[in-house]
């Protein structure tokens, strides 16, 4: 009996030859805004670059700033950025491929209508700089391969990389679709207004443009794919609509049909499965609670003051740090990669919008001359420039503020630091999103099946030699067929021992086989009839 036991213990141990194992599938990615080492702080920005070792770098815009922001051209300076990037980064990494993907911002648009003139974005991916084919070709697959889809809305150039698409990643086992568009901005080096385009997101019926709704319908159609494959859903642009810090505003690029664009968007993204928004634009660090909603008041294009805080867009407070997947998107703001010369506004609404946010300043001038609010309170601590790192798996994505150079406050004991986890909920019935995929191994079936049977086998067998024994003893003290009934236990005993399972029939809680039941009855003595109720 100890050895059925044994053999169905064994059973289940070994690996089935039918198992086909998969390996956890997860990233780890780098993120950060207002790149540019013209800005005056190369120091800074170089620190936080070798501080990269993710899968790729995804720069949120405002790359360089080597343009008329430092006394430059307009364009033509792009490559030194890309050559600061191949040597401090892709050379360190000893890897020529590795992706470093790019966001448009307003410092990159190339308009020369545009009083920010650093750059243009087709010249930071052109082939003498870092092109989209040195790691979007089958030769890196599986490798930090980025399969760039782009929306074919872009007609101002030969491209949409920068600009509009999308890519899922991994590309050979995705879990996360990673969205990059540009907002409120418009791009195109040429001096017609009519030849460049204006990127903005907004229905037709709500912003009257089809330029815009054309755009709106290809952002949410592949919103809705990725929730449809329970894809993570990441959308990353540079310019907010939502942020804490005294200049930036919710810039939508006009007011069509008295409507922001921009705040049409994101009211959007938050209301539709988007778990996480990554923007720039502002030089501060800020992290969103997990919102629903940004509230029932529009504000004008640029407007600071114009969103209210409206505490039922908050589904969870991140006081925690731990925010539940479904219930809502986190906004991260990380425009101190290499800048810091914007300051939080404590008196505004919508501040109260964000769990954690950071002025990386120096000095600063407001009154209190405090660098960071945390969970509802104004706090003081060093802070400083640094890099956002997020890391994804298929049930998880967990976030990381990495400071690299601390500027304010330096002596204070107290450092400023961020962290946060979006896991599925304790009752994943109840989550809002899809099902992730399962990339667990299949559950052999068959050796559960056959530990069963072993047990089974060896209980019934243990309850039936108790059970006859008892049969015996009743019967000899009446005298009546003592051969009769040791024949019967002996028969009944070698047919459970050469597999007579059978169905079950059960007495109370005693369960035995067909064949048990018949030579059970047999062997009981007319008139008593004891164990059966």
């Amino acid at each position: 009996m100890i050895a059925i036991l044994g053999l169905g213990i064994v059973a289940y141990a070994a690996p089935s030859r039918e198992v086909s194992v998969v390996s956890p599938v997860s990233f780890t990615f780098y993120f950060g805004g207002d790149t540019g080492y013209y800005g005056g702080d190369l120091a800074e920005s170089n620190s936080s670059n070798r501080m990269i070792q993710p899968d790729f770098f995804l720069d949120l815009g405002d790359i360089s700033y080597n343009g008329t922001s430092t006394g430059n051209p307009p364009t033509g300076n792009e490559a030194d950025w890309c050559n600061f990037i191949k040597v401090n980064v892709q050379n360190r990494l000893s890897n020529p491929s590795f992706p470093y993907v790019f966001v448009t911002g307003n410092h990159d648009d190339g308009n020369p209508l545009t009083p920010q003139k650093d750059g243009y974005i087709d010249a930071f991916i052109a082939n003498n700089c870092m092109p989209l084919s040195a790691f979007n070709s089958t030769a890196t697959a599986g490798n930090g391969y980025i399969n760039f889809v782009g929306s074919g809305l872009c007609s101002e150039s030969s491209t949409c990389y920068g600009k509009e698409g999308y890519f899922d990643y991994p590309a050979a086992n995705p879990i996360a679709r990673i969205i990059t568009i540009t907002v409120a901005d418009i791009v195109g080096n040429s001096t017609d207004p009519t030849a460049n385009i204006n990127f903005n997101y907004c229905p037709l019926s709500v912003c009257g443009m089809p330029i815009m709704d054309q755009h709106w319908n290809w952002l949410t159609g592949v919103i809705a794919a990725a929730k449809a494959a329970g894809r993570w859903i990441i959308v990353a642009f540079h310019k907010p609509c939502l942020s804490p810090d005294l200049a930036t505003g919710c810039e939508g690029n006009g007011m069509p049909n008295g409507h922001n664009p921009n705040f049409q968007l994101e009211s959007y993204l938050m209301s539709h499965g988007v778990d996480v928004l990554l923007n720039g634009h502002a030089h501060i660090y800020a992290r969103s609670k997990q919102l629903t909603c940004l509230g029932p008041s529009e504000p004008l294009s640029g407007s600071t003051v114009g969103i209210a805080y409206d505490p039922t867009c908050v589904a969870n407070d991140g006081s925690s740090d731990v925010y539940t997947r479904g219930k809502g998107t986190v906004e991260v703001i990380q425009g101190v990669f290499s800048q810091r010369d914007e300051q939080l506004n404590f008196s505004r609404p919508d501040i109260n919008y964000f769990a954690k946010a950071m002025s990386a300043r120096g000095s600063l001038t407001i009154t209190p001359a405090d660098c960071c609010w945390a969970y509802g309170s104004l706090v003081d601590m060093a802070s400083g420039n640094g890099v956002g790192m997020m890391s994804v798996n298929a049930t998880e994505v967990s976030f990381a503020w990495v400071p690299s150079v601390f500027s304010h406050n330096t002596e204070s004991p107290s450092k400023f630091s961020d962290s946060f986890v979006i896991r599925p909920p304790s009752n994943p019935t109840n989550n809002a999103s899809p099902p992730t995929k399962n990339t667990s191994p299949p559950f052999d079936w068959s050796l559960l099946l056959l530990t069963s049977g072993a047990v089974a086998i060896l209980t019934i067998t243990v309850l039936t030699v108790l059970l006859v024994r008892r049969r015996s003893k009743t019967t000899a003290g009446q005298g009546s067929q003592p051969l009769r009934t040791k024949m019967m236990r002996r028969g009944s005993l070698r047919r459970f021992e050469t597999g007579y399972l059978g169905r079950l029939v059960c007495y109370g809680y005693l369960c035995l086989g067909r064949q048990a039941d018949q030579e059970y009855r047999k062997s009981l003595v007319p008139g008593h009839s004891e164990g059966i109720e």
